[in-house]
């Protein structure tokens, strides 16, 4: 009787840590739905953000006469544009208020949003790479005029300072995508594109303001250009890369605990 009895405690346990299990991937699997919800939304702005961030860069190029910050544009592009993008839909034929029947949980939905943009980021990652290395292939070849093919070259320097914009542009895109995102959850796109304006100014604000409040208090030019002789050198590169990265992943996480909350009490 007795090991009757244990042999079906552990059938029962071993069931509901099955059942657990499946839980868990169907709860997966639901949110891989909302991400792909997403992407099928976003696929047809993808298209209009290329010729956008082509034609970014070509200005950018020509004011700082140098092709350094091409890959930054298109990441930085990717992220901000894309998180937009996005929210816009949720308005649009009452789309966001539709998307709820469908069986996707709130919580899917927030993922499913985050998800894409970290897509978005990642494949300006990719083709803002792709660009770069075309232009610095043209630059290599030489077969411009010298007065624009010299923008085209790059130096090792060159190249350190790309990676490091890419990562910088990385972090200030997936910040300006995660302060958005709550606003559009909570808002809605109407609202939130009024005040977004608003609240991105006062950050701005602040942040000078206590930059102001620190170099009265703290000689920090010493301390700036030794960051920056740092910086330049590989090592330097490849800390701030990994740590700016990390900072990104850290700030778009927080964002999203938050919009879950915001989105979960929200009356659609």
């Amino acid at each position: 009787m007795l090991a009757t009895s244990c042999l079906r405690l552990l059938i029962c346990a071993s069931l509901d840590d099955v059942l657990v299990h499946l839980c868990f991937l169907l709860k997966g699997l639901t949110m891989k739905k909302a991400f792909l919800v997403e992407l099928t939304v976003l696929t047809g702005y993808i298209k209009q953000l290329l010729p956008i961030a082509a034609i970014t860069d070509v200005f950018v190029a020509v004011g700082m006469g140098t092709t350094v910050a091409l890959a930054g544009v298109f990441v930085c592009i990717f992220c901000m544009m894309g998180s937009m993008a996005a929210s816009a839909y949720d308005d649009a034929s009452n789309w966001g208020a539709y998307r709820l029947t469908l069986p996707l949980s709130r919580r899917d939905v927030v993922l499913g949003r985050y998800a894409a943009v970290a897509v978005m980021g990642a494949l300006g990652i990719a083709m803002g790479a792709l660009v770069q290395l075309l232009a610095a292939t043209v630059g290599a070849l030489g077969i411009l005029p010298s007065e624009i093919g010299d923008m085209f070259v790059m130096s090792p320097d060159d190249v350190l300072a790309s990676i490091f914009v890419v990562f910088l542009c990385l972090l200030m895109g997936m910040t300006a995508a995660s302060l958005a995102i709550p606003f559009y959850f909570i808002l809605g796109n109407t609202k939130a594109t009024q005040f977004l304006p608003m609240a991105v100014m006062l950050l701005y604000a602040l942040v000078i303001f206590i930059f102001a409040q620190m170099s009265d208090r703290i000689d920090v030019v010493p301390m700036l250009s030794q960051f920056l002789a740092w910086v330049e050198t590989p090592a330097g590169v490849a800390t701030c890369a990994v740590v700016m990265a990390a900072a990104a992943i850290l700030i778009l996480f927080v964002s999203a605990a938050v919009s879950m909350r915001i989105y979960a009490r929200r009356d659609l």
